[in-house]
């Protein structure tokens, strides 16, 4: 349909003036979209996840035996929502940080093999899988085991699932780091005898080497001899892919005190010069 000429200038504003209208609509959607978790936030759940990230960097710092991040605890006084996610941001960067210091040191102690961090802002369900990952493997060292019921926790979003697993990896660091360390019988095998037992393991495969064989462990241990001379630590770990190396050691230590020497390794004791 035509319009007639008097009615064209009318009509083409009326266009324009639609036009714009779906164009603010369409902005304010996507500002929605893109960050629809700020617009809804309230001042007291900032604060609320300021403190959550202080209290993941503090256990961590903890576990590393370094100071705490000091703090004036301005961010619980103030309504400034910039503020609040500033301080938001910094404390998940001392949290990650802190992690960081805290497994290296458990990993140096009692020679652990802990999962790999993901990047400080990588997608959340990677963030969640490695953080439930991580709390798992520490409670796994201490206090030993983890129940059904422990592994299969999740909160009602996917953000408080991960704010949850945070909180008990940081946790279970420390619980590691207090407790777990005190296991570690390191200085009950002889410098000799533990560099021996190093370089038969670098010819037998991974300390969490289990290729389906009936063999276990960096040092190759079967079903006997595990529970012959790492009984304990049967108990607490399983089968010897999950003990932690000094434990693996020990256990190898028992039976070369026993009377059988580097029997249980013929060749790969061999390759070391030990037989």
């Amino acid at each position: 349909m035509e319009f007639p000429r008097s009615l064209r200038p009318l009509s083409v504003g009326l266009a324009l003036a639609l036009l714009a209208a779906c164009l603010a609509v369409g902005v304010a959607r996507g500002a929605q979209t893109m960050h629809p978790g700020r617009a809804r936030a309230s001042v007291g759940s900032l604060r609320s996840l300021a403190d959550h990230y202080r209290v993941v960097t503090w256990d961590y710092q903890r576990a590393a035996k370094v100071g705490r991040t000091p703090t004036s605890f301005s961010y619980r006084r103030s309504t400034d929502r910039a503020y609040l996610r500033w301080t938001i941001d910094a404390w998940t960067r001392h949290a990650y940080i802190a992690r960081r210091q805290a497994l290296a040191v458990l990993h140096h102690k009692l020679a652990v093999s802990l999962p790999t961090a993901p990047a400080l802002r990588a997608p959340l369900y990677q963030r969640v899988v490695y953080s439930k990952r991580l709390a798992l493997r520490l409670r796994k060292i201490y206090p030993g085991r983890v129940t059904r019921t422990f592994a299969s926790a999740r909160a009602a979003t996917d953000r408080a699932t991960l704010r949850l697993w945070q909180v008990r990896s940081a946790q279970g660091a420390l619980a590691v780091a207090l407790h777990g360390a005190r296991t570690a019988p390191q200085q009950q095998v002889s410098g000799w005898l533990s560099q021996a037992f190093l370089c038969i393991h670098r010819y037998e495969g991974a300390w969490t080497s289990n290729t389906g064989n009936g063999y276990y462990g960096g040092l190759q241990m079967d079903d006997r001899f595990m529970r012959r001379y790492g009984a304990a630590y049967v108990q607490r770990w399983g089968t010897a892919d999950n003990w932690p190396s000094w434990a693996q050691i020990a256990a190898a230590a028992r039976a070369h005190a026993s009377g059988r020497g580097f029997t249980p390794w013929p060749n790969t004791a061999r390759a070391c010069g030990l037989i």
